[in-house]
């Protein structure tokens, strides 16, 4: 990795984590866990012709204007009200987000970095040891020899790299279905919430990077917190439904019209539970305005609907669910097709990126 670029994310980092946290202790060094056989492929840059339907899309296409079954919608005015008041009763303490990733990001922002010190945090952890391996056996990453030791691993991925794994891997719990029981109601679905999280915040922060524009690290956070709303309010869903107040199996068009009628509210209680940054409260509050206006202050807000919803396109090119606030912000930055085009591939690429370092 180049220094400049680590030297950037740096000092992103700095002034943000700064103040916000704890002290705490460094444990002892534990042996990291066995790396994984490495995919197969890396993630590969589309065909630009793939990208005229999408464009098409992005310029003249509407966004969805499909109504629910009668029976559906009215299933759908029953659970909202239902799960904002179980989320209201069962708040999660605010002292359940992870902070291993905040002493991580502590550790990869200071300027003189000391390895060891980042070794033996990050070691005892066999979560974060275990993906550290595996990215840097990957096909992403791999030099060709087979790499045993976290020590080679990190001067490998380099600390931006493995401050970005570290951080999902430990936020990974906010993303998670606690009970068995709750994951067989609703199958991949936290899964999927969470890799489309990472996507967005290294695809909003790599945009940032790039165009000099916004900052890096609001990029990341904003990427991976935006949309948190919906992991709580899918747990409050499937507590409902277990606890019979609610008739299963539910569809997923109803599933996924009440998480998006409720995950901004609930996504803004969080952060302010949590007492994260209250420039994440504002891009959560307003990232599905129909209109955001252009200028310095808004631009977080726009860059991460612009990476949101081409990526949405990635998955798939007939979702239409975000297209208007993709138009809007991207106007709204002026950018033209040669620009939109390199953001859209950039976002296939991180798209296949957090299948590889995120397995299920």
């Amino acid at each position: 990795m180049r220094k400049r670029e680590s030297d950037q994310m740096i000092h992103f980092f700095r002034k943000l984590f700064r103040g916000i946290l704890g002290a705490g202790g460094v444990p002892a060094a534990a042996p990291a866990p066995a790396p994984v056989a490495a995919p197969a492929r890396a993630p590969e840059v589309p065909e630009p012709h793939a990208f005229d339907s999408v464009w098409e899309r992005l310029t003249t296409g509407n966004g969805p204007a499909a109504d629910l079954e009668p029976e559906a919608q009215a299933q759908v005015e029953t659970l909202v009200p239902m799960v904002l008041e179980h989320f209201s009763r069962n708040r999660p303490d605010p002292a359940s987000f992870p902070a291993l990733a905040m002493q991580i990001m502590k550790l990869v922002q200071e300027p003189e970095l000391d390895m060891n010190e980042l070794i033996r945090t990050i070691s005892p952890d066999p979560a974060i040891s275990l993906h550290v391996l595996r990215a840097a056996n990957s096909a992403l990453f791999s030099l060709g020899a087979e790499i045993q030791d976290l020590r080679r691993a990190v001067m490998q991925l380099g600390t931006r790299e493995v401050g970005d794994i570290a951080a999902g891997v430990a936020s990974r719990s906010l993303f998670d279905l606690s009970l068995k029981a709750e994951f067989e109601l609703f199958g991949q679905r936290w899964h999927t919430q969470f890799l489309d999280a990472m996507a967005v915040a290294f695809g909003a922060s790599q945009f940032a990077f790039d165009q000099k524009v916004g900052r890096a690290d609001h990029a990341f956070l904003a990427g991976m917190f935006h949309d948190i709303g919906k992991t709580l309010a899918l747990r409050s869903l499937a507590a409902l439904v277990l606890d019979g107040q609610v008739a299963g199996p539910l569809p997923d068009p109803v599933v996924d019209t009440v998480l998006e009628r409720v995950h901004v509210e609930i996504g803004c209680d969080l952060l302010r539970l949590w007492g994260l940054p209250e420039y994440l409260t504002v891009i959560c509050q307003h990232h599905h305005d129909p209109e955001v206006a252009s200028g310095l202050e808004h631009l977080d807000i726009h860059i991460l609907r612009l990476v949101e919803g081409l990526h949405r396109l990635v998955l798939d090119p007939t979702d239409a669910c975000r297209l208007d606030e993709t138009r809007q912000s991207l106007q709204a930055m002026g950018l033209v097709r040669r620009h939109v085009q390199r953001v859209w591939a950039d976002m296939a690429v991180q798209t296949e990126r957090v299948r590889v370092l995120f397995p299920a």
